[in-house]
């Protein structure tokens, strides 16, 4: 098990946009055994630690609507503040403007808003 920790950060958006199109909603329903919310929470974590990215479900690259999008890996993690862990995953698009130590995890649920959180709040990231 690995444990992260990181502040809540905002993103450009583009998240929202990735996590709208069919295709992806598709198959991180037939990994996770769920349809992600339509957006990224980015963490900034504390420290980066690299990854066993070897136990990552990969999405391959596809077409869509005359546009090609990139690969994602996706790592299965848990998401917590204080002691209320939400299920979701880490995801490492191909293509990322973001750098090293920041991650975007997925859920099930918008985590701003059920896990009450703001820019610079802390959370727990758990990878099993």
């Amino acid at each position: 098990m690995t444990v992260l920790y990181g502040r809540v950060t905002s993103g450009r958006g583009e998240g929202r946009y990735f996590m709208s199109l069919k295709p992806y909603r598709e198959r991180f329903k037939s990994i996770l055994g769920y349809y992600p919310y339509e957006g990224t929470l980015n963490i900034k974590l504390s420290e980066y630690i690299p990854l066993d990215t070897s136990k990552c479900f990969k999405i391959d690259g596809f077409e869509y609507k005359g546009k090609k999008y990139y690969g994602v890996k996706v790592l299965p993690a848990k998401v917590s503040k204080d002691e209320f862990a939400i299920k979701g995953a880490l995801i490492f698009p191909e293509k990322s403007n973001h750098p090293k130590d920041i991650v975007e995890v997925i859920s099930p649920l918008n985590l701003r808003n059920y896990l009450f959180l703001k820019n610079g709040d802390i959370v727990k990231i758990i990878v099993e």
